[in-house]
């Protein structure tokens, strides 16, 4: 048998993995699996179960959303071992789980788990801890964190977009200087995102072209400050669009340092990553050995796998921002 550590949120998104627990509890009996499930109690509980019990497993499964992915997979770089990692998405915007061609239905998520295949996915490394899709600084990324967990639940992405409102009136630019063998340059930033996923905060696009998961790249995009607000939807339809623009600055790096006179906060998977005036940022090719459906071969060509579409919605990230 092959022991299985199941790490599960349950307040994640709306709870519906407690509706769906014992189907996927059941599927993974008839595989023969010996399994030890764990709900998380807090919120670092998900890396320290990782850490501390992760490695007397074979498998570990994880449920909620990309925030408890991200601890699990902190809590086996901390803890010194790599194990293949199930994912079912049950958060409300789950972008990693998209970009991944994971479904968002928790039956057939849980189903692929079985059938997949592992693909080495790159995760990154920022000062002393660890993210799996993005890190962000300025403009709306306390968003994902200062919306209520009651908001997320009863609103699912519409609680994201009127959070996000909210904080227009307290827009802020930090002066920083950017390195990386790419790029060199200071100046006042109102936002900056380092990625590895096709879309951000539920909007595809936004992260660049040819987005691919396992190059050993991040995907970087930094938007210099203005008060302008024409600029500013010029800036958001080059954003949604791809076409060059003079505030947007985007390039592809496996290193990146930022400096700043004043501490900056981060966001890192759409959690609370702490300030700092330096940090260091790395890609960590490959750490990441998740399961993906079996038809994922897309993935190595950075191609989108239609997430949205399988789930029978449209992206209507440019109808949201009035575009």
């Amino acid at each position: 048998m092959r022991k299985v550590l199941f790490i599960y949120n349950p307040r994640a998104g709306t709870g519906l993995i407690r509706n769906h627990l014992s189907y996927i509890l059941e599927e993974m009996g008839k595989r023969e699996f010996e399994i030890t499930i764990h709900p998380t109690q807090n919120a670092n509980d998900a890396c320290e179960t990782t850490r501390l019990c992760g490695a007397d497993y074979d498998m570990i499964i994880c449920s909620g959303g990309d925030g408890t992915l991200d601890q699990v997979a902190a809590g086996m770089q901390r803890g010194g071992f790599r194990r293949q990692l199930g994912y079912i998405p049950a958060g409300s915007t789950n972008d990693f789980a998209a970009s991944l061609g994971i479904s968002k239905d928790m039956r057939k998520a849980a189903k692929d788990i079985l059938e997949g295949t592992e693909f080495d996915c790159d995760i990154g490394r920022f000062n002393e801890n660890y993210f799996i899709y993005v890190a962000a600084f300025g403009a709306f990324t306390d968003v994902s964190y200062k919306t209520s967990q009651e908001w997320k639940n009863a609103l699912g992405h519409l609680a994201y977009i009127l959070q996000g409102v909210k904080s227009l009136s307290s827009l802020k630019a930090w002066h920083m200087k950017i390195e990386s063998e790419e790029y060199t340059g200071e100046g006042d930033f109102l936002y900056g995102m380092v990625t590895n996923s096709n879309s951000v905060g539920g909007f595809k696009g936004i992260t660049g072209r040819d987005v691919t998961l396992n190059d050993g790249k991040f995907e970087v995009t930094l938007i210099r400050a203005t008060d302008n607000i024409i600029i500013w939807a010029s800036i958001i339809n080059a954003l949604m669009s791809g076409e060059e623009n003079d505030y947007v600055i985007s390039f592809k790096t496996a290193h990146l340092e930022v400096f700043s006179d004043t501490k900056i906060p981060w966001t890192r998977d759409g959690e609370y990553g702490g300030s700092y005036t330096h940090a260091v940022i790395d890609n960590l090719p490959g750490a990441l050995p998740i399961i993906v459906p079996s038809d994922a071969a897309a993935l190595e060509a950075g191609e989108d796998r239609g997430y949205f579409e399988e789930a029978g919605e449209e992206d209507d990230s440019a109808e949201i921002l009035g575009l």
